[in-house]
């Protein structure tokens, strides 16, 4: 089964309209740069935000900025009270990213990505969540796909994806293996062939290969790269046939993860 992110996603937002109804919301984008995936992502960003009726605000920057400035941006930006601050990523070569993360206040920190808030979603001391976490955590629950008992195994340690799953997983005290390019090879292959669930986030164009998993397995991609001018997964589409549900991209974790990180405001 190909799982619907956009069928998930629509779930979500109706919670979100009815938690935010009348309570005037506004999420500030901040972009360094002229990227164009960057300036597409927050195109996106800013079209499901408004079709919740959330207000939208970006601010613009040039690639050359330096770490004073941005402090400087960031500290206007929590100064007109905004109901959350999204930094987008990738930044400029000459900044540290978490450096610049680290500066966005925790309470508007929707992304989750600042040592304050992550460590506090770590601890379970705040109620936001890590917007790919939630997301994957909302498509088994839409698919009543069931973690107990089952040989889990995470593909990446990366911040976007494979740190904060591995943290998801651990709040639901699911055992789980993961894996990254430094894991030895053989052990990467026996890992993958025998596990009923696969949480990918690597950035791999289809490096997953039919003849590296096994049959029904439950293939959960939320790794992006280019291909071809096109935006692709983890998963080669040959898999498909092969597993029991299998998240697509895009349309699978993605349209989930925007609408999880409004869930955060």
């Amino acid at each position: 089964m190909i799982a619907d992110g956009k069928l998930v996603a629509e779930g979500l937002k109706k919670i979100i309209v009815d938690k935010i109804k009348d309570q005037n919301k506004e999420v500030c984008f901040v972009i360094f740069g002229d990227d164009p995936g960057s300036r597409q992502f927050i195109k996106m960003k800013c079209r499901f935000a408004e079709s919740l009726g959330i207000k939208t605000f970006v601010s613009e920057h040039p690639e050359d900025v330096t770490f004073d400035a941005v402090k400087k941006i960031i500290q206007d930006e929590v100064s007109k009270k905004h109901s959350g601050i999204v930094i987008q990523l990738p930044l400029p070569k000459n900044l540290d990213p978490q450096q610049v993360l680290n500066l966005v206040p925790e309470e508007l920190d929707i992304d989750v990505l600042s040592d304050n808030t992550k460590k506090a979603y770590v601890s379970m001391t705040t109620n936001k969540v890590p917007p790919v976490a939630r997301a994957i955590e909302e498509i088994f629950k839409f698919y009543e796909v069931t973690l107990e008992g089952k040989k889990i195994l995470v593909v990446g340690t990366g911040k976007l994806v494979g740190e904060p799953v591995a943290n998801m997983l651990r709040h639901n005290n699911v055992v789980f293996s993961q894996i990254d390019k430094n894991t030895p090879e053989s052990d990467r292959k026996d890992l993958l062939k025998n596990a009923d669930i696969i949480i990918t986030g690597a950035g791999d164009s289809y490096f997953i290969k039919p003849d590296m998993i096994k049959d029904g397995v439950v293939l959960i991609d939320a790794g992006t790269s280019e291909s071809e001018g096109k935006i692709v997964g983890d998963v080669d589409p040959a898999c498909f046939e092969k597993a029991s549900l299998v998240t697509p991209v895009p349309g699978g974790v993605g349209p989930v993860t925007l609408a999880s990180l409004f869930l955060n405001l």
